[in-house]
């Protein structure tokens, strides 16, 4: 069946639009750089399911191009989506563990309440996990929590060090800071044992947007400004990875990485350090599995990698509205 004019033009605006998809989606290559682009990856693939609702109605043959991308874009949808698994394989006695960015514990009234620490407390004795992995963390307004005995909460270094903590319920046995260079973030670990193992534990917050209300890519005058200022935090990002590759090149023992990437997982700072990792979510999490949203739009940039040697038994994304990110919490057993 012919197209019309209009829908020529529709059809040369899907193509472009399923290019750009699998671009950066990472399903091939390209020659541009798209580091601000790939934080709305989701949109950009409801707007091409737009499309293809629209052709299949109208009983037109450009809804296969759809179905090419996804066919040609397959082995990265479940980076975007998982469905909900009706089995999920379990281990033996697993381990728990949680990350979450509590924006201080709304130090500063972002939230208008004033029980946003209780409420937080409450939801960990709920959740009861062994390890938290808190980002943003503030010693003055943290809750007791008085089932975790061991901690470790970053050394102040400098001021504007944005602060990091790890409580456990199993002895720490070694700790140890990682400091990102000219930046407010940073790193942290810590070793356990868990069943008759010596397990680590880190917590990363890499390079931070700071994007205020002002900042959009549709409204924003200066766009390219906004275009450098994405690229600048991005090369910070890149070079944090390697920042924590350094400090792990010399561990010997299994890691679990907990992370507010403060990127989505179409980044290079993603693949960088999903490599040879497990990604919770991909595992066993469904939905979307969002923690963050930029102008309204859903993303994914908290993550918690575990090592190839445990089972991934669950993962999910705990939709409480107490910070500006959501918690993520996922359990882990020895293979």
């Amino acid at each position: 069946m012919k197209l019309s004019f209009f829908e020529r033009i529709l059809f040369y605006v899907n193509f472009i639009t399923l290019i750009l998809q699998l671009m950066l989606m990472g399903s091939i290559p390209s020659i541009f750089g798209f580091s601000m682009l790939h934080l709305f990856v989701p949109l950009v693939v409801l707007f091409n399911l737009l499309f293809f609702l629209y052709w299949l109605l109208q009983m037109k043959w450009p809804f296969l191009l759809f179905m090419g991308a996804f066919l040609l874009g397959y082995g990265e949808w479940d980076l975007l989506y998982q469905f909900p698994k009706t089995e999920v394989h379990k281990s033996g006695s697993t381990i728990a563990v949680m990350s979450y960015n509590v924006r201080l514990f709304n130090q500063y009234r972002w939230i208008d309440r004033a029980d946003i620490p209780e409420q937080i407390e409450q939801l960990i004795q709920e959740q009861q996990p062994d390890v938290i992995c808190f980002q943003e963390f503030s010693k003055t307004e943290a809750p007791r929590l008085e089932n975790y005995e061991y901690k470790y909460i970053q050394p102040s270094r400098e001021m504007g060090k944005s602060p990091l903590a790890i409580y456990s319920k199993f002895p720490i046995l070694d700790q140890g800071y990682i400091d990102f260079e000219a930046s407010t973030n940073s790193g942290a670990y810590v070793d356990v044992r868990f069943q008759q193992k010596r397990l680590r534990i880190y917590n990363l917050h890499f390079e931070s947007f700071r994007i205020n209300a002002e900042d959009s890519l549709f409204s924003n005058p200066n766009s390219e400004a906004l275009q450098i200022k994405f690229d600048e935090v991005f090369r910070k990002q890149l070079g944090q990875t390697e920042r924590f590759h350094a400090v792990e090149k010399m561990n010997d023992i299994p890691s679990i990485v907990c992370t507010d990437l403060n990127n989505t997982q179409f980044s290079k700072t993603y693949r960088a350090m999903r490599k040879g990792r497990n990604d919770a979510f991909v595992a066993a999490g469904k939905g979307l599995g969002e923690t963050f949203y930029f102008s309204s739009f859903p993303l994914r940039i908290d993550f918690i990698f575990s090592p190839m040697q445990m089972k991934v038994n669950s993962f999910d994304v705990i939709k409480q509205t107490y910070s500006d990110h959501f918690p993520i919490i996922t359990t882990l057993g020895w293979n």
